[in-house]
């Protein structure tokens, strides 16, 4: 019975030892985690405005922002004013420390910060020295276009020195910025290789703008011959990758426009005198839709606004046969213009007038008139300018414009210049590819005068009414501008529709 007792209290003893063990191991282990695994907090930002803090309360200030245990020792004392923006937790401590003349040990997520002869008296060495210099010789990049890249990557202790005669960089920085440093440097200094690239359709000064933001800064380089219409990129070789793909969308032939249509000129009866309703013109076509209306300046048109609209190409004849219920319709033009994408088209449907205007420059005995002759475009003019969208559909900025000359101005030299009354608008329209707009309200008034009689027994004063009479004709004309743009592109090249 003892025997069986004392086995139990063996095997007891035992397990509560294994357990014990196991425990302590398993606690160990969890420490061990805990003070190698790197602090995820470490790497978060700080940024800190504080005037005449004691020194340690400012630790506290760090320790809570950073998650990191920081001690220091009795002799650590004093206030200071800080100012830090966006800095790490070890610049945040290089600062404080440097500008203290502290020193610190760190461990894991321990920081302990002393004095500088307290760290001297504890290690052997001065704090200063925990500082290390590194020299590397670079093979094919230059030193002065390296220096440029990594200056950011340094801590606030670290410094730079590069020499281009030698090709050698000189760091002098922590272990751990030393790390980083070295790791750059080493992706930088590799075989640059150049790429030549034949420029067809984009523009000399756009392709440098973009590929000044594509290459390796202090590293890459461009060279750009207009002559032979060729780039030259030199730069690192996983960056030629990219640049070579995004190449091939940059100097993509250009989309253009065909724009054809065709500028009606309507003679109203004396039932429409006053204009179109061009809502209700609109609202008797199933498929024919008003894009909308917005004043015109001056308001020679019907009810002051222009009206825009659009309708299949399929359903253009029928609104041509509507329109002679309003009048008498004459086609004025069918222009046919091919414009690049997101360029300027114009067209002008009129006449030049000429004028002629005169300067005098006195000599010393004589004066000397100048002629010279001006022009203002008159009649019917239309400024496009087509943006090619990636759905299918054109938007156009469109700008129609009727003139007329009313009457003539001469000056006290003698010159006549026209006075022009100018009826336009502007707006911006998105239309499907290959359907037509309709621009309308563009009126004109036009006034005839005619003797009737005998024409010169009709001018006599007072008695001249007897002879004959002057008949006035106001005659009223509305243009519509039917525009149908398709996109299209060259031979050769996949579009829509090819010339």
């Amino acid at each position: 019975m003892s025997r069986l007792r004392s086995f139990f209290i063996f095997t007891v003893i035992c397990l509560l030892s294994f357990n014990f063990l196991l425990a302590q191991d398993a606690k160990e282990a969890k420490m061990n985690e805990l003070l190698e695994k790197p602090l995820p907090t470490e790497e978060k930002k700080i940024s800190l405005d504080l005037k005449g803090i004691d020194i340690n309360e400012l630790f506290k200030v760090l320790s809570e922002k950073s998650g990191m245990t920081i001690i220091t020792t009795p002799e650590v004392k004093g206030r200071v004013t800080v100012f830090m923006d966006n800095l790490s937790f070890s610049d945040a401590l290089d600062v404080v420390a440097t500008m203290q003349d502290l020193a610190y040990e760190k461990k894991a997520n321990v920081v302990k910060v002393m004095t500088k002869a307290e760290y001297e008296k504890s290690f052997g060495k001065k704090f200063d020295e925990r500082k290390e210099t590194r020299t590397i010789r670079l093979t094919y990049a230059k030193p002065a276009n390296v220096m440029t890249v990594i200056t950011s990557l340094k801590s606030d202790l670290g410094k730079i020195i590069s020499d281009d005669s030698t090709g050698t960089i000189i760091i002098t920085d922590t272990p751990q910025s030393l790390a980083l440093l070295e790791d750059t440097i080493k992706e930088l200094d590799k075989p640059l290789e150049s790429a030549v690239f034949d420029i067809n359709y984009a523009r000399f000064a756009d392709l440098k703008g973009y590929l000044n933001d594509l290459i390796t800064p202090g590293v890459g380089q461009i060279i750009v011959d207009e002559r032979s219409a060729k780039v030259v990129v030199t730069d690192l070789p996983q960056r030629l990758v990219r640049i070579r793909k995004l190449m091939e969308e940059l100097d993509e032939q250009s989309r253009q426009v065909l724009i054809t249509g065709e500028i009606v000129e309507i003679t109203l009866n004396n039932t429409f005198k006053s204009g179109i309703q061009w809502e209700k013109l609109f609202s008797k076509l199933h498929e024919l839709d008003l894009v909308g209306n917005f004043p015109v300046s001056p308001a020679l048109s019907s009810y002051g606004k222009i009206s825009l609209g659009t309708v299949p190409t399929n359903n253009y004849n029928v609104v041509i046969n509507l329109l002679n219920d309003y009048g008498t319709t004459r086609v004025l033009t069918r222009p046919r213009i091919v414009v690049v994408n997101k360029e300027e088209a114009k067209l002008l449907v009129g006449t030049r007038e000429a004028y002629v205007t005169s300067a005098q420059s006195q000599a010393e005995t004589t004066t000397v008139t100048s002629e010279s002759v001006q022009f203002i475009d008159v009649g019917v003019k239309l400024t496009v300018v087509p943006t090619i969208g990636t759905d299918g559909y054109i938007t156009m900025k469109i700008k129609p414009e009727v003139s007329t000359v009313i009457d003539t101005l001469t000056t006290a030299a003698g010159t006549q210049v026209p006075i022009v009354s100018t009826s336009q608008s502007e707006s911006v329209v998105k239309i499907k590819d290959g359907s037509t707009l309709i621009i309308t309200g563009l009126m004109k008034n036009t006034e005839t005068r005619d003797n009737v009689g005998y024409p010169k027994l009709s001018r006599i004063p007072v008695v001249g009414s007897l002879f004959g009479n002057i008949t006035k004709e106001n005659e009223k004309t509305e243009l519509v501008i039917f525009i149908t743009p398709k996109i299209i592109t060259g031979a050769g090249n996949t579009g829509r529709e090819k010339i």
